[in-house]
């Protein structure tokens, strides 16, 4: 995964997407990578924030 890879799955970990959605949304990534995102990205959630609306990669 290059850096331009990796922030597009940052910005749909913001958004509220679940892991599974990103799985399939990025098949050609690994799952691992898109993993390690996901955790980060949910560490620094609250649980005051909802996301604002959901997005539907198929």
């Amino acid at each position: 995964m290059n850096e331009q890879d990796k922030r597009a799955v940052e910005q749909l970990v913001m958004t509220g997407m679940s892991l599974e959605a990103l799985y399939s949304c990025f098949p050609k990534f690994p799952k691992e990578a898109i993993e390690e995102i996901y955790k980060a990205g949910k560490s620094t959630d609250t649980a005051e924030e909802k996301p604002l609306f959901s997005v539907n990669c198929s």
